[in-house]
């Protein structure tokens, strides 16, 4: 008589998944690409105040509100999109060369853990990101006042307070687009086409962002993170409540990713015959 080997169950699957796709960023630049994309807006604002700072500022002022606010300006109009482009690419990347579905199907693995496997991934990657980068801004700006001290950066205390509020805000607008830039590399199976599509995406975006509707475009989320800030008295002030922008993003997420897996479904079949 045969036994009958039941599959283990969905949570052991999704930590197995989970298990071998962190393995995989090793061989992919994923990782070293989230530990540094925050490097770039940093350094490109960090550089821009050092040398221009007396001139961007007004004598007396708190340096901190204006240095956060372009910064984040910066990093979400073109940078953060752009990264999770790149990185959601990069984090099929591995199953989209040769024959890397249907060794990955051949594995005791549902759909629903190897969808949730690789989204969690490249969910925490871009958690991981942004953390990183609001570090990096607070060191930039304490580095700013012990080499440009007229610039006053110490004599103010860092606007912490802002940052859980304002990194929630662009968490949660990032969403809709790592959605759609994951199900366009589940669709494709070269790297360029997704990254194409979201580059372009993300200019037009841009673009359009004087539109009357541009809250329903999901590329335009982050930069949109930024109504949430409100200078009060010198100081900033970010309220927990999402703005209109970032709920659109939260649904297109959800509905993306609903499509996204009905469109692994055929990738499953297609990767069996």
């Amino acid at each position: 008589m045969n036994a009958t080997i039941s599959a283990p169950a969905f949570p052991t699957q999704l930590r197995r998944s989970l298990a071998a796709d962190a393995l995989k960023l090793k061989h992919t630049p994923a990782l070293w690409l989230t530990l540094s994309s925050g490097a770039l807006p940093v350094l490109l604002m960090g550089l821009t105040f050092f040398f221009k700072g007396q001139y961007l500022l007004k004598p007396g002022q708190n340096p901190w509100p204006a240095y956060l606010i372009q910064s984040w300006q910066t990093a979400t109009g073109l940078l953060f999109p752009l990264f999770v482009v790149l990185l959601s690419s990069l984090v099929l990347h591995t199953e989209n060369r040769a024959l890397g579905w249907k060794h990955l199907y051949a594995q005791p693995l549902s759909r629903g853990a190897v969808f949730g496997s690789k989204l969690l991934v490249l969910l925490a990657l871009n958690l991981l990101a942004l953390l990183v980068y609001a570090a990096l801004l607070l060191g930039s700006g304490w580095l700013l006042g012990l080499l440009r001290p007229e610039l006053r950066f110490a004599d103010f205390a860092a606007p912490l307070a802002v940052l859980p509020p304002l990194l929630l805000h662009t968490y949660v607008a990032t969403l809709g687009i790592v959605a759609l830039q994951y199900v366009a590399s589940l669709w494709w199976r070269n790297f360029v086409a997704p990254v194409a599509a979201g580059m372009g995406c993300t200019i037009a975006a841009l673009t359009l962002m004087r539109w009357e509707y541009i809250d329903w475009v999901p590329y335009a989320a982050p930069l949109r993170t930024l109504r949430a800030i409100e200078p009060k008295a010198g100081a900033l002030h970010v309220a927990w409540t999402l703005p209109p922008a970032t709920l659109l993003a939260l649904g297109w997420c959800g509905v993306v990713l609903l499509i996204g897996y009905v469109l692994l479904g055929w990738r499953h079949e297609g990767a069996r015959r």
